[in-house]
């Protein structure tokens, strides 16, 4: 992967804990569970990320399953 599509990723699909918590209308005290199904935390950037969304392309899910794993 290259790594400006990565830089590009992070940038368009990360969120701060906050962030997301006010997004889905979660407690940013007891959200860690609830966000985990779907999502994962990145700690390089602080951010959670979609495991998959219907709207990633081929080459962003294989950047969030590269980045989940790593």
């Amino acid at each position: 992967m290259i790594t400006k599509e990565i830089e590009d990723f992070k940038k368009e699909w990360g969120q701060t804990h906050e962030e997301i918590c006010f997004n889905l209308g979660y407690d940013t005290e007891d959200s860690d569970d609830l966000l985990m199904d779907d999502y994962f935390f990145y700690s390089y950037t602080n951010q959670w990320y979609p495991k998959c969304s219907s709207f990633y392309t081929e080459t962003e899910q294989e950047i969030a399953d590269f980045l989940r794993f790593s």
